[in-house]
């Protein structure tokens, strides 16, 4: 799947005023704290703590809200939204979806990140 599926350059690069060393600044910070985010909405997943499952996905939200990453983000209100229902008997089906959006994007960004921006 092509890197504009998984999020928009343009849009993203556009939201710090075409600052590309913020934008690799941003790029690095959701490489190292994505992951994070991930394993701490698992981890309240696993415990069945859907208050947690909430805070950590709205927190990851709205890091993905800045790459303009519609998969990723979707995957990631559903998982939020279910959760503030109290509702976690989807949340592992939620989870694997938001896993496997964020890694595409990580795997993207890194991309665009690797290539020093020349996209």
């Amino acid at each position: 799947m092509s890197q504009d599926r998984v999020f928009s350059f343009d849009e993203a690069l556009a939201r710090v005023d075409d600052d590309r060393e913020t934008f690799q600044m941003m790029i690095e910070l959701f490489i190292e704290h994505g992951p994070k985010d991930l394993v701490e909405a698992q981890s309240a997943l696993d415990a069945g703590n859907a208050l947690g499952v909430a805070r950590s996905s709205h927190k990851l939200k709205g890091a993905l809200l800045q790459f303009c990453a519609p998969a990723a983000l979707h995957a990631c209100k559903e998982l939020e939204e279910s959760a503030k229902a109290g509702n976690l008997a989807n949340g592992a089906q939620l989870y694997a979806t938001l896993e496997q959006e964020v890694q595409r994007l990580l795997v993207a960004l890194r991309q665009v990140y690797d290539k020093g921006m020349a996209a």
